[in-house]
């Protein structure tokens, strides 16, 4: 692991002289991605390796751009980053399907749809499990209208310093849900913590403290995009594509019902 990080960091401080973005690196991965559904489309041992292969360098494609400095990352990049990230493994998936037709397997085109639908609503439960929770009434922010600052300090209150303001394109669980990287927000940590020690949650106590699942665990069963293309690799390479569409629409059941079940989810929820 530490050896393929070094490898993508070299790679990507390359790329860099060469004035390549993450955008740029993106398509990339896409063109790697046709490459692998043309080599699924097979439906054969030797077209499941090749196809694998191709995977793995979509996710090494992956590795190298997150490794990039920031060049442009405004709201329209990252957007565009996220439908790519989508059409590729849309991309995949057709290459399984043309490769399940041709071998004669019945309903192919079912389970190919079956998979997508699974994947858009596992990422769309997900994306809203973790959006951040209404205000409530009353809670609004105090900071006092313009007109009440002009009102109460002149033109003088316009010429103040203003403390800075968050952007959202800068957002590390905006960037989390686009690239499907892992971040550890404030309000996460102070679960952990909270977790820890038994906390003010129901059945917590010092001495018994309320299970709450590894961040780790927690990653792995929220079928990311990487977890997915692992399990076409082999899936496709043992068996065939029926298989591989029935594994990725388990996986993306196991993540929602995980979403749910999870106990820090349900104590950020209160």
């Amino acid at each position: 692991m530490a050896g393929g990080g070094t490898v993508a960091r070299l790679v990507a401080r390359t790329l860099e002289r060469g004035h390549l973005t993450r955008a740029g690196v993106t398509r990339i991965s896409v063109l790697t991605a046709v490459g692998a559904a043309v080599w699924f489309s097979r439906a054969d041992t030797v077209g499941g390796l090749a196809g694998s292969a191709f995977l793995g360098a979509v996710l090494f494609c992956d590795a190298v751009r997150d490794r990039m400095r920031a060049h442009r990352r405004d709201a329209l990049t990252l957007w565009l980053t996220a439908m790519l990230s989508r059409l590729r493994e849309y991309t995949v998936h057709l290459g399984l399907a043309f490769g399940a037709v041709a071998a004669g397997i019945d309903g192919a085109w079912g389970w190919a749809a079956g998979a997508l639908v699974a994947l858009a609503l596992r990422d769309s439960l997900l994306t809203a499990g973790s959006a951040p929770a209404a205000p409530r009434p009353g809670q609004e922010s105090k900071r006092p209208a313009p007109s009440a600052q002009r009102r109460t300090g002149g033109l003088l209150s316009d010429l103040a310093p203003r403390p800075p303001q968050g952007s959202r394109v800068s957002d590390p669980v905006l960037t989390s849900r686009l690239f499907g990287t892992t971040v550890v927000t404030a309000s996460e940590e102070a679960r952990t913590r909270s977790a820890g020690n038994g906390g003010n949650r129901p059945g917590g106590s010092p001495g018994h403290p309320a299970a709450a699942t590894p961040a780790p665990v927690r990653r792995l069963l929220s079928f990311p995009q990487p977890a997915r293309f692992l399990t076409v690799a082999v899936t496709a390479t043992l068996w065939d594509a029926r298989v591989t569409f029935v594994t990725l629409v388990v996986g993306c059941a196991v993540a929602v019902t995980a979403r749910f079940a999870d106990p820090a989810d349900h104590g950020a929820r209160r």
